[in-house]
């Protein structure tokens, strides 16, 4: 399993509950898939979210974010440090 960075850049600011209900939709469409959801980290008042998934492949976040409904600009393998 790797873990991924979501980037999403909305564009410009977005409601607070909007990027609340989006990361629901998002978590629901990976337990489907049997990825597993992490953490989200949002700034609504400038459009710009970051979502961390375990996932074996990029294009199974990509996947899940589309079967969400939920665009995302870029997906990145990251690794943690500490």
């Amino acid at each position: 399993m790797g873990t991924f960075l979501g980037i999403h850049d909305m564009g410009g600011a977005v409601a607070d509950d909007m990027v609340t209900q989006n990361w629901e939709k998002y978590k629901a469409a990976c337990v489907k898939a049997g990825l597993s959801p992490k953490h989200a980290h949002a700034n609504a008042a400038q459009g710009k979210a970051f979502c961390v998934t375990e996932a074996s492949s990029a294009d199974l976040v990509q996947k899940a974010h589309d079967d969400a409904g939920v665009p995302v600009n870029e997906i990145i393998e990251v690794r943690e440090l500490s």
